[in-house]
């Protein structure tokens, strides 16, 4: 397998690095209008306004439509293949409902990875923050996808402590065009999309109407049916937009889309306890027939964790039951309405209302099995946000911009299904009504203003206050039990951003930014299913709250256009507080049976820095490059956590004697060792590194082969805070042929070319079937000072398999 890295990465670079040596001898300055390369001038929307890309302060990819269609970008892990700085694995299929797309929808943008709560990076469209799940989102009906780095707080407002990604739709106008696009693969892999834009009154009314309908069957074979359904995905995605101008000054833009997903079990895989390899218990007796450990390791895996090539997920099982391993239906529909009047003054109110209902089921072992251990949970959800904006003049020398937000995001009705066929309940249901929500309000502006012909300097700022309420989840069996135990809590902000721009010279600026971004605390939710007596501890240990965290970032960095190439390069500094991480803690049911629940805890201090490069262009008339790497120091500088602790204690007695870790054991031995200052933050890599070539040349008036190739290099993620188990470094290249006959384009495609197997996650949990007591100085067991756990585990989520296809396009 290095052997065929190595072949690969060399190919690659033959062909795209090789040429940049001579890039200081190319004279050439005609541009290119082949896919992805600029004309220099890049239109976004970053700071609410439509602004050429170079003259922003701000870290900014854009990725065009032209470029989607070329590299055959179809989802979020594609496009983060594409830009510096943005780390985006799909792990655990496509599985979550809300807060930016639920505990497998994590992105990363320079080094800000996080494991559960809400994402650090938030999704938009059209500027329209979204809450839910994003993993299926139609991205061949976007003119662009713009991702921006480093906090956008001041004018995005919630969940864009690290970034912004913001899907920019097509608008219809005058012209009677649209393109179907379809795509036949290996792995029974079908799919279908396309839109159709009309005027239906000349330069007053126009309509776009859209469609994707989309299946993938599996990339591995099922070892518990026998049947290539592991992976297996399908996707209905349909939308209209309505775009009127009634006037010259006037435009109403009406946004809808409905969506249905159905996918089986993913590709995941558990490390087992007999698989760990450090830091193992060390056992001296037992306690009522249980092991009981001198220290209070429960094992670990240190290492590069390899992914197998066999996997196992009970979809029959599941499906048996009447449910899928995931469903979800989800409705989106958003108004925008602006007003630019003869002095260029313009007002925008923007209005959106979300809607999702999102059903998993989960096999808990991932083994073959006629009786599975299996979770069927079901959870609706729903926001709504208005948004209003003003605008000055942008050709005066002082610009400015004000606006008012409120945001209400509401978890609904929910249920999980008894799955144990021993259970008198078997396939019943128990329902319950969350009162868990979100209610933001808050005020924005930016002033801007040209100091001198060459110097712009710029103040935005935003007021924010946030209310979460949190509840318990009562589930009664068929029924729909009330929620108990309210609670409310609020955060008020003021997040500044200031910024400088300095021309260099025509098509090249220096700029300078200092932002702060935050994300509210809340509350995490208490096992509805656990005994009174571990609900009372984890409150005790204030395990039920977290608080809010925040960043200031500092960045320095140029963007230009020289001859045919566009570059952006930036470098930064992150100071970061109250990091939001994870803690797993063991519980009894009420059934009697033990599990697990996820904890968001609070780190103390971390700090990142970080450096990140962009280049692309036409090197010569037939070869276009796209080049890009980041670097990310992100550490912990100061963080007590728990888990560290009992992984290094030797003498079985806790350093602290208070959950808030402020009272030193007088009696520990081996002293406080759960600092892990100095160590990588966990998901995230060090070095990114992506690199694209495409080659074209005529073959008839009429026609034109091209050849493309996309390569990209992500070193290894820690699963978690301590270092030990890792992915190692993951590599991926994407190649892709055909002939373009200007309205008709045919395309022969391979995807994962050296069948990398690089894991995408590694998620610490516990294995049930090997409990353990540990020492602990406060609760006892049989009469004994220890407290009953298990053994590590891991769960770990391997990528998709190399896949060869075929696609065409055909525009009109």
């Amino acid at each position: 397998m290095m052997g065929i890295r190595f072949l690969a990465t060399t190919a690659l670079g033959s062909m795209v690095l090789a040429p940049c040596f001579a890039l200081a001898q190319t004279a050439a300055n005609e541009d290119s209008d082949r896919p992805g390369i600029s004309d220099g001038v890049i239109i976004v929307t970053a700071r609410k306004r439509e602004e050429n890309l170079i003259d922003v302060p701000v870290a900014i990819t854009a990725v065009g439509e032209a470029e989607i269609q070329a590299a055959g970008i179809e989802d979020l892990t594609d496009l983060s293949r594409q830009v510096p700085g943005f780390s985006f694995k799909q792990a655990f299929g496509r599985t979550g409902s809300g807060n930016g797309g639920g505990g497998a929808v994590r992105p990363s943008i320079r080094g800000m990875s996080n494991i559960l709560g809400s994402p650090n990076a938030g999704f938009f469209v059209d500027g329209i923050f979204v809450s839910q799940n994003v993993s299926s989102y139609q991205l061949d009906n976007l003119e662009r996808v713009e991702v921006i780095r480093g906090p956008q707080s001041a004018l995005f407002g919630r969940q864009t402590f690290s970034g912004a990604i913001n899907f920019v739709t097509r608008k219809p106008g005058n012209e009677l065009h649209g393109a179907v696009n379809a795509t036949v693969a290996q792995y029974n892999h079908q799919e279908v999309s396309g839109y159709i834009q009309a005027p239906l009154i000349e330069d007053r009314l126009a309509v776009e109407l859209n469609g994707r309908i989309y299946r993938f069957g599996g990339d591995y074979v099922n070892q518990d049916s026998g049947k290539r359904d592991i992976n297996g995905q399908s996707s209905q995605n349909f939308g209209f937009k309505i775009r009127a101008t009634p006037s010259d000054n006037f435009e109403m833009i009406v946004n809808a889309a409905v969506g249905h997903d159905r996918d089986r079990g993913y590709a995941t895989f558990t490390v087992p306890s007999t698989a760990l390899n450090c830091f193992l218990p060390n056992i001296i007796g037992t306690v009522a027939g249980l092991p009981r450990n001198s220290n209070r390791s429960r094992g670990y895996f240190c290492g590069e964790v390899e992914s197998p090539k066999t996997f196992s997920y009970n979809n029959a099982e599941i499906e048996a039951l009447g449910y899928f391993p995931l469903e979800r239906s989800y409705f989106r529909g958003d108004t925008t309405l602006e007003y630019t009047t003869d002095g260029d003054y313009t007002f925008t109110l923007v209005g959106a209302y979300n809607w999702q209902e999102n059903q998993n089921g989960f096999d808990n072992t991932f083994v073959p099995s006629t009786n599975p251990s299996l979770t069927i949970q079901y959870l609706s959800n729903y926001d709504y946000s208005f948004e209003g904006r003003i605008q000055t003049p942008q050709s005066a020398r002082v610009r400015a911009l004000l606006g008012a937000y409120y945001y209400s995001a509401d978890d609904d009705e929910g249920f999980s299904v008894q799955t144990a066929r021993t259970s008198a309940s078997f396939r019943r249901r128990s329902g319950f009504t969350s009162a868990d929500g979100v209610r933001n309000i808050a005020a924005f502006g930016l002033l801007e203003f040209d100091v001198t012909d060459k110097l712009t300097v710029s103040a935005e700022a935003r007021y924010a206050e946030d209310k979460i309420n949190g509840s318990r989840e009562i589930a009664v069996l068929d029924g729909q039990g009330a929620p108990t135990a309210l609670r409310s809590v609020t955060y008020t902000s003021f997040l500044p951003r200031f910024t400088a721009r300095y021309e260099l010279a025509p098509s090249w600026n220096l700029y300078g930014s200092v932002a702060k971004g935050n994300k509210p605390g809340g509350f995490n939710d208490l096992p509805v299913d656990a005994m009174p007596s571990n609900n009372v501890d984890f409150a005790a240990r204030g395990l039920d709250v977290f608080d809010e965290e925040s960043i200031w970032s500092y960045e320095l960095g140029t963007k230009g256009r020289l001859g045919r190439f566009n570059f952006n390069l930036a470098g930064y500094y992150i100071d970061w507080t109250n990091q939001e991480l994870t803690q797993s803690q063991p519980y009894q049911r009420l059934n009697g049976t033990f599990t697990t629940a996820p904890f968001i805890v609070n780190a103390g201090k971390s700090r990142i820095k970080g450096f990140e490069a962009e280049v692309f262009g036409s090197l010569t008339d037939w070869l276009d490059v796209r080049l890009a790497y980041s670097y990310n120091d992100a550490r912990f500088v100061d963080f007590s956590d728990e888990n560290q602790e009992q992984l290094l204690d030797t003498d079985g007695r806790p350093s602290y004697l208070d959950a808030n870790l402020t009272q030193l054991n007088p009696a520990d031995v081996d002293g406080p060792n759960g600092q892990v200052a100095g160590q990588r933050i966990p998901q995230t890599p060090a070095h990114q590194l992506a690199a694209s070539g495409n080659i074209t040349f005529p073959i008839s008036s009429s026609a034109e082969f091209f050849f493309r190739s996309d390569f990209s290099y992500d070193t290894k993620r820690f699963a978690q805070t301590h270092n030990l188990a890792h992915t190692g470094d993951s590599y991926n290249l994407n190649l892709r042929s055909g002939v373009d006959f200007g309205k008709l384009r045919l395309t022969a495609f391979v995807d994962n070319v050296t069948d990398d197997r690089t894991p995408v996650a590694i998620t610490r949990l516990l294995d049930f079937n090997r409990p353990l007591l540990v020492p602990d100085s406060v609760r006892t067991f049989a009469g004994q000072p220890v407290t009953f756990s298990f053994y590590r585990q891991f769960t770990v989520a391997a990528p998709r398999r190399r896949q060869f296809g075929l696609s065409g396009s055909y525009n009109f």
